[in-house]
């Protein structure tokens, strides 16, 4: 039940004045009889009208307090600070085959001094390697995709459930080579099926939504080495963003030295690939490492320091603030560290760790806490009521302050990928034309690209210091091969309130069967497109109701429609299986065993006789599978599990399908078998509980057949 919005200001000034003249002739026994506003009272009584409409507004007015003291108490996440845009950029050396290093923290910008840049995550080796071919074997053998890759092309990397697969990717080595120990960080871009599924959607490695702990699909096995003779690579050497193939991700490989002028081959492979739909590279790009749209700044100040004297002198008006340097207003992301050197009452001192919260209102007079106002670039600390008051002292050359922040965020930084490039290195444009893309693209001229040619800079200029790359001063530029997203101002009170009304309609607790449909697929890390929660049902007593057993049947997010990458039958790896169940686990009730489980599938014989022969019977095929697919079928949002096989639906299916292309060949019967039992043509077949229709065998014939098993034309 919805309850009404409580409004407490619902007088206006006119009301009120209203009110007060209906009350002059009683109060004032008839004596006070000039109401009009030339009457001395009267002006009084509309000033007292006044004032008490603005005190009757302020009801209505909650501080941000006491919107967080509420957040709190529900449970649910205050105000959400500031966010940073996140990407993956792939640096490009100017000349081409150079080897070097760029630190972490290093800078890009697209648009450099407009607040634009992006600051490198970690350390990267930019390796003179590039990506020549790709291979992958399948069930009919070795195939090359490298054509394939270069186009754009999506990549099936694995075949069908449970076989084993092997990837090869070429690589040449330019310039000089590199050493022993050298990291090559590789980005592989999968594809993302898409579909009108309720389940989420699995975030990239590099996301800060992205899910650890999730058990990968398949075990990878890396190797390295000459084509053809790849030799495995020692534990530790693999660090793999992608989980498994599972998501878009960063692989980081050490690789033994390797001299220039050769060709090696990077191989991933697995005995049993059990992914749920065969993984599809659309992109491989060397050389690549995850970017924030935030400066990470180290603040380091003794007693003399400028933020150490502003909490120093203090003004008792306004309380304690620090206005950190760098230019931080309207730019401050968060602080990850702020020590302060403090002296005890007996003159001892020692370095204290003072942390940020939402709200000073909730803190005792002890409290080491502060506020970070992002609008101001500052720290509001409390007045020892509401928070310490911060006494910095550190006498002589010691440290009184350290602190650690970032600076950037907010949605300026969101942003598509780079278009793809498709010049010669040789007539890269100058630096100061790569600050602004469309001037050049008209300033480079343009030449079709081959398979293992050197690709350009990128439209993205390197704004570090000269000692952010190894050996200095290195000229490179860089791309974006994948959208910048993830920036967000910081949440205000009233959004914040709007999202908390939201989160309590979240599922937490798995109480009934809707519940625990909702914690599938709401499981971070996998792609879940449907859940059927079976009450009573245990794994190791089929057939039997057991009190507090529930069985949730998962069915994971695969393609769907015609071609090589629909998968008929989907059925979710063991990785994400263990993962629902893990979820399903930590909200259960005292008592309850929580199970997964794949899907149950049956098969169906569907059998469809014309009044004449028609050249549309794949359309009545495909007709057929999209109405009894378990994805997209019935309603539109999956067969029912269990669901009732009607005859008449089938035909009722197949006459649209023929209807809507003009077709008006007659549709004599439709009859369904179940398993190898007969066909039933007029009676409905039930399916048992939590069971889909699967495979789905379709036969059109143009006669009644005669028997339990007549001789049919398959489609």
């Amino acid at each position: 039940m919805t309850l009404t919005p409580l409004r407490l200001d619902d007088l206006t000034w006119a009301d009120l004045v209203d009110a007060i003249r209906t009350r002059i002739p009683a109060d004032s026994s008839g004596r006070w009889t000039l109401h009009s506003p030339v009457d001395p009272g009267m002006t009084l009584l509309d000033l007292q009208a006044y004032l008490l409409e603005q005190q009757i507004y302020r009801l209505d007015q909650v501080p941000d307090a006491v919107v967080h003291a509420v957040l709190r108490l529900l449970g649910v996440p205050g105000p959400a600070t500031a966010t940073a845009a996140a990407t993956v950029l792939q640096v490009v050396p100017q000349q081409p085959g150079t080897r070097l290093r760029i630190r972490e923290g290093a800078s890009f910008s697209r648009e450099p001094g407009r607040g634009t840049g992006f600051h490198l995550d970690r350390d990267l080796d930019v390796l003179p390697v590039t990506v020549t071919g790709l291979s992958v074997r399948e069930a009919d053998g070795g195939r090359d995709h490298t054509v394939d890759l270069a186009a754009g092309r999506p990549v099936p990397l694995t075949d069908g459930y449970g076989d084993p697969a092997r990837v090869g990717i070429r690589l040449s080595v330019s310039g000089e080579g590199f050493p022993g120990g050298a990291e090559l960080s590789l980005l592989l871009v999968l594809e993302q099926p898409a579909g009108p599924w309720t389940g989420n959607r699995t975030p990239d490695g590099w996301s800060t939504a992205a899910a650890d702990g999730v058990p990968p699909p398949a075990r990878l096995r890396w190797s390295y080495g000459p084509i053809g003779y790849a030799q495995p690579l020692p534990g530790g050497a693999v660090s793999d963003g992608t989980c498994g193939l599972r998501r878009s991700g960063l692989v980081r490989v050490t690789l033994p030295a390797t001299a220039a002028g050769v060709e090696r081959e990077l191989v991933l492979a697995t005995s049993a690939a059990t992914f749920a739909a065969p993984p599809r590279l659309l992109r491989l790009s060397p050389n690549s490492v995850p970017a924030h749209h935030a400066q990470r700044v180290g603040l380091k100040e003794g007693a003399d320091g400028p933020v150490v004297a502003q909490l120093a002198n203090w003004s008792p008006v306004s309380g304690p603030v620090a206005v950190l340097p760098g230019d931080a207003a309207g730019r401050l992301v968060d602080v990850g560290r702020f020590t302060l050197w403090e002296s005890d009452d007996a003159g001892s001192g020692r370095a204290y760790e003072w942390e940020a919260v939402p709200d000073l209102a909730f803190s005792g007079p002890l409290d080491r806490v502060f506020t970070v106002d992002r609008a101001f670039g500052a720290l509001r600390f409390g007045d020892g009521l509401t928070g310490r008051i911060p006494r910095p002292d550190g006498p002589g050359s010691r440290t009184v302050l350290r602190a650690e922040y970032r600076l950037g965020g907010g949605p300026s930084g969101n942003g598509g990928a780079d278009p793809a490039v498709r010049v010669s290195a040789r007539t890269a444009a100058p630096a100061a034309l790569l600050a602004f893309p469309a001037l050049a693209e008209l300033a480079r001229a343009r030449s079709p690209r081959t398979p293992g040619a050197e690709d350009p800079p990128g439209n993205w200029v390197f704004t570090g210091t000269s000692t952010d790359t190894e050996p200095p001063d290195t000229p490179c530029g860089a791309r974006a091969p994948v959208p910048s997203e993830g920036g967000a101002e910081t949440e205000s009170p009233s959004a914040a309130r709007r999202r908390a009304a939201t989160a309590l309609a979240v599922v937490t607790r798995a109480v009934s069967a809707a519940d625990h449909e909702e914690l599938a697929l709401s499981t971070p890390g996998v792609a879940v497109a449907r859940a059927h929660a079976l009450v009573g049902a245990h794994p190791a007593h089929p057939g039997r109701t057991v009190p507090g057993a529930v069985t949730t049947l998962v069915v994971p997010r695969v393609p769907r429609g015609p071609g090589e990458s629909a998968v008929p039958l989907p059925v979710p790896d063991p990785g994400a299986l263990t993962a629902v169940h893990h979820r399903l686990a930590a909200a259960r009730l005292l008592g309850a065993h929580v199970f997964a489980a794949p899907p149950r599938y049956r098969p169906v014989r569907v059998r469809v006789t014309l009044a004449t022969d028609t050249a549309r019977r794949d359309l009545v095929d495909a007709a057929l599978h999209h109405f009894l697919d378990p994805l997209t079928g019935g309603d539109g949002t999956g067969w029912p599990f269990g669901g009732v096989l009607r005859p008449s639906a089938l035909l009722r299916a197949v006459e649209q399908a023929l209807t809507a292309v003009g077709d008006r060949t007659p549709v004599r019967s439709v009859a369904v078998a179940l398993d190898d039992g007969p066909y039933e043509s007029c009676g409905d077949l039930p399916l048992r509980t939590g069971e889909l229709p699967g495979p789905v065998e379709v036969f059109v014939c143009t006669e009644p057949p005669s028997g339990a098993f007549p001789r049919e034309v398959r489609t």
